[in-house]
C-alpha cells in the first residue's frame, strides 16, 4: 500500500508530529521578539520569579482547560493540502470514541471514499477501497512509521486540539498582556508555543514542534484559529499546518458539523475479496 494513501489517512496524526528542526532554536526566539518590545527570559535552573510562577500556573490551567469527559466526537473536515509533488482537496469524516475508537473515512472531491481507518489503543486497520486492500498492524505501526514513541491518546489529543508535548523544564519565555510565548524542551521535541489568555478563558493559538537532537530534520508549524464554544468546550475550527521534512506540504483543515457526546457507530465492513497486508 502507498505511503501517499497512509499518510492522507492518518493526516491528522501526522500533521502534528511530522516534523523538521527549525536551523536552531534561538532564531524562533529572534521571530517573537520581533513582534513587540517584551524581554525574551532565558530560564536556568537557579531562576526564581513571581512571573515564571505565574507561568507554570497557566500551563497547569491550560492542562485543566484542555477538552476531556467529551464519550464521544464527531466531525466533518475539509482538507486542503498543496505539497512539493501534488495538491488538491479531499473530506475526513471523523468519529471517536474517548480512550476507545478513532474512526476515519476519506473521500476524495467527486465524493468517492478512498480509505477508511479505524484505530485502537493496541492497534490500526487501513481499508484502501481505491486497491481492495487491507493493512492491519499494531499501534506500534505508527510509532515506527512517524518514529516517534506516541500513544493512541496523543492521537485522539491530536484531533480534539489539546496541546501534546507540552510537558519539559521551560528555556524561555515572554509575556506581554494577555498572551505568552514559551519554549519548552521536551525529550522528543522542543515545543514554542503561543498561549492567549480571552476572557480569563486560556487558549492555544499557536505551536512549532522542533526535534530536540539533531539526528532528525523535522518541523511543524501549527495555528489554531476559529475557536467557537460549544457544549462548553473552546473548540479550534480552523488549523493551518505547515510540514518540511524532505518534502513541504501545506494543509488547512475545516471542522464543520462537529458535535460532542452523540451516539455513534463505527461501521467497517471488509470485503472478501480484499487483500490484507
Amino acid at each position: 500500500m502507498k505511503k501517499f494513501g497512509i499518510f492522507f489517512t492518518c493526516f491528522l496524526v501526522i500533521f502534528a508530529v511530522s516534523c523538521k528542526t527549525a536551523k536552531k532554536a534561538q532564531r524562533v526566539q529572534k521571530q517573537i521578539a520581533k513582534k513587540d518590545t517584551a524581554k525574551i527570559v532565558l530560564v536556568t535552573p537557579n531562576t526564581q520569579s513571581i512571573e515564571l510562577d505565574s507561568l507554570h500556573d497557566m500551563l497547569s490551567e491550560l492542562d485543566k482547560h484542555q477538552i476531556k469527559g467529551y464519550s464521544t466526537f464527531s466531525a466533518k473536515v475539509k482538507v486542503d493540502y498543496q505539497g512539493t509533488n501534488n495538491n488538491g482537496q479531499a473530506t475526513a469524516n471523523i468519529r471517536m470514541r474517548e480512550d476507545s475508537i478513532i474512526w476515519i473515512s476519506l473521500t476524495g472531491p467527486f465524493g468517492i471514499e478512498g480509505y477508511r481507518v479505524m484505530i485502537q489503543p493496541d492497534s490500526i486497520l487501513l481499508m484502501d477501497k481505491l486497491h481492495h486492500t487491507v493493512l492491519h498492524k499494531s499501534i506500534d505501526y505508527l510509532q515506527k512509521i512517524l518514529e516517534i514513541p506516541i500513544s493512541f491518546n496523543d492521537l485522539q489529543n491530536i484531533i480534539i486540539g489539546n496541546p501534546i508535548f507540552i510537558q519539559g523544564p521551560i528555556s524561555s519565555y515572554k509575556h506581554t498582556p494577555h498572551r505568552w510565548y514559551v519554549s519548552i524542551e521536551g525529550k522528543i521535541f522542543k515545543n514554542f508555543i503561543t498561549v492567549v489568555d480571552n476572557n480569563r478563558k486560556l487558549i492555544l493559538k499557536h505551536s512549532l514542534l522542533q526535534d530536540s537532537t539533531i539526528k532528525q530534520n523535522r518541523k511543524c508549524d501549527i495555528t489554531y484559529s476559529g475557536y467557537q464554544l460549544k457544549d462548553d468546550k473552546h473548540f479550534s475550527e480552523t488549523r493551518k499546518i505547515s510540514i518540511s521534512d524532505k518534502t513541504n506540504l501545506e494543509i488547512k483543515l475545516q471542522f464543520k458539523d462537529y458535535n460532542f457526546g452523540l451516539p455513534l457507530s463505527f461501521p467497517f465492513s471488509i470485503p472478501k475479496s480484499y487483500d490484507w497486508k
